[in-house]
């Protein structure tokens, strides 16, 4: 397998962290063996890369300089490792993807491990994080692929729809909301909620479809926010909330009695999940991963 120079490689990895901790995990190397690594790079070039002032990492102007020649080399030395691949009908190659929450942890994992079976000479990071983050990173050029619930309103980017989604209303099944024959807005709407995190693309939805059956999410009560969906399963389990959540996330809770869904189809949100990138062709490994998944995302639903 062709490799950029292991110096450039470690290089590389700390001028995108600006982290030598997390350079020595990427890698599988010891932080000591990281600075070493650049201090003999620095000798070769002549100059300093890094400015340390304490903990926290710096390019200088030499590092900025190499880092441009260094992204150049090391996407090089992927596109040819990919191609000589082919040459043998295999993929290789490192592919950085990004997700959101409900994509991250329900839906991409099993289709990931799938790819890896078929391709195990492909090495597959997924990020995640909400839908700013995830076009943050395809800015970045951190991720190659982004998968979102929510659209942005930047034109740079390409949203193409892969799934159905549901949002759906949970709570504990000894709720006291399971109690009332019917449920009215103004019933519904003295419930305590938790959302998701500001940025999220699931509080954008949800809010437009409150704010379209006259319910003005800024008056609900909502003292708690979290981060992921498991965080706030976990969390209703234990208090009488509500929380709004992929019918995708909660189908094993619900299945085994620990959540029930709070049926109103009047209230029902429908979404879609998107597959985001920037605009142009997208090409070799991300564009054999999109052949992927449009053939198992079919079948998706079914399971």
């Amino acid at each position: 397998m062709l490799e950029v120079n292991f110096r450039i490689k470690v290089f590389y990895h700390a001028a995108k962290s600006l982290s030598f901790t997390k350079t020595s995990r990427e890698l599988f190397i010891s932080q000591p063996a990281v600075s070493k690594h650049i201090q003999e790079l620095e000798s070769l070039v002549g100059h300093a890369l890094f400015l340390r002032n304490g903990n926290r990492l710096q390019l200088t102007e030499a590092g900025k300089t190499l880092m441009e020649a260094a992204s150049t080399i090391s996407k090089q030395y992927e596109l040819l490792d990919y191609r000589l691949g082919l040459l043998n009908d295999k993929l290789k190659g490192n592919l950085v993807i990004g997700a959101s929450t409900t994509l991250s942890q329900y839906i991409l994992p099993q289709l990931i491990a799938k790819f890896t079976e078929e391709n195990p000479l492909v090495n597959i990071k997924l990020y995640n994080g909400n839908t700013a983050h995830v076009t943050k990173w395809l800015f970045e050029q951190k991720i190659a692929l982004g998968f979102v619930e929510g659209l942005a309103e930047d034109k740079s980017l390409k949203y193409t729809k892969i799934l159905d989604d549901q949002l759906i209303f949970i709570a504990r099944s000894k709720h006291p909301i399971f109690k009332q024959q019917e449920l009215s807005i103004d019933d519904f709407s003295k419930q305590e909620f938790v959302f998701r995190e500001p940025g999220s693309g699931t509080n954008d939805i949800v809010f437009q479809r409150f704010k379209e059956i006259g319910i003005d999410a800024k008056h609900l009560i909502n003292r708690v926010e979290m981060s992921s969906s498991e965080s706030i399963k976990q969390y209703i389990q234990y208090k009488d909330s509500i929380g709004i959540l992929s019918k995708f996330a909660v189908k094993e809770e619900i299945e085994s009695g620990k959540l029930a869904e709070i049926m109103n189809d009047k209230w029902a949100i429908a979404r879609n999940l998107y597959l985001v990138h920037l605009h142009g062709e997208v090409s070799d490994l991300p564009k054999q991963f999109l052949r992927f998944l449009n053939r198992e995302l079919k079948n998706f639903h079914n399971k």
